[in-house]
C-alpha cells in the first residue's frame, strides 16, 4: 500500500497550502491526500527535473471541491534509480505556495521484497495419479463425459432418422476415445 501524506488546504487563510511535513522519503509510489478546509481551489503541481525523471502524477492540475478531500497518486516504476528533488503545491495563480522534499531511494527502507512471496511457492507441487498414467479426476471426468455422448447419441439416432446426425454423432464418439487415448498414453 502506498505511503499517504496529508496536505491541508484553506486552513489557516484562503488558498493557504500546507503539506503536514516537508519532506518525503520513500522507495516506492505515494499518494499526496489534498484536504480542503474551505471553498473550491485548484492546485498546481510543479516537479522539479530530477524529481520528474522518476515520479509519475496521475494529475498535475488539482481540483478540490468545498470542503472535499482528492487524492493524487505518484507513481515510482520498479527498478527506478534514486532521485532526490522537491514538488511545488501552488494556489491562487501562484499567492501561495509550499514544497514538498521529495527522496527516492533505489532500495526498499524496510529491506524486503518488492512482492511478499509466501515459501510454500517454492515447494514442488504433487499431482495423483492413476497406474496408467493420467490423474485419477481425469479418468473419472472423462468416464462421466463419455457417458453423457453416449446417451446423447442414443437419443439423438432414436429420435432422428438423419444421415448427417449418424455422422456426427460417431465423429463425436470418435473424439472421446481419441481424448481417452491421449489421457492414458
Amino acid at each position: 500500500m502506498p505511503e499517504t501524506l496529508t496536505v491541508h488546504l484553506n486552513r489557516e487563510e484562503p488558498r493557504d497550502v500546507a503539506p503536514e511535513v516537508a519532506s518525503l522519503e520513500t522507495d516506492r509510489s505515494f499518494v499526496l491526500r489534498f484536504v480542503n478546509h474551505g471553498g473550491p481551489l485548484h492546485v498546481h503541481l510543479h516537479f522539479d527535473e530530477a524529481l520528474d525523471a522518476v515520479a509519475q502524477p496521475s494529475a498535475t492540475q488539482v481540483y478540490v471541491d468545498e470542503e472535499a478531500t482528492r487524492d493524487v497518486e505518484i507513481t515510482i516504476p520498479l527498478g527506478h534509480g534514486p532521485a532526490k528533488g522537491y514538488v511545488d503545491l501552488v494556489t491562487g495563480y501562484g499567492a501561495q505556495e509550499a514544497r514538498l522534499n521529495v527522496t527516492v531511494t533505489a532500495e526498499r527502507k524496510d529491506g524486503g521484497p518488492e512482492v511478499a512471496v509466501d515459501e510454500t511457492l517454492a515447494e514442488k507441487q504433487t499431482v495423483e495419479t492413476d497406474p496408467g498414467g493420467g490423474t485419477a479426476e481425469g479418468a473419472r471426468n472423462l468416464v462421466l463425459a463419455a457417458g453423457g455422448v453416449v446417451v446423447a447419441a442414443a437419443v439423438a439416432l432414436a429420435v432422428s432418422d438423419s444421415l448427417a446426425l449418424v455422422v456426427g454423432v460417431l465423429a463425436l464418439l470418435a473424439g472421446v476415445a481419441a481424448a481417452a487415448y491421449l489421457l492414458f498414453v
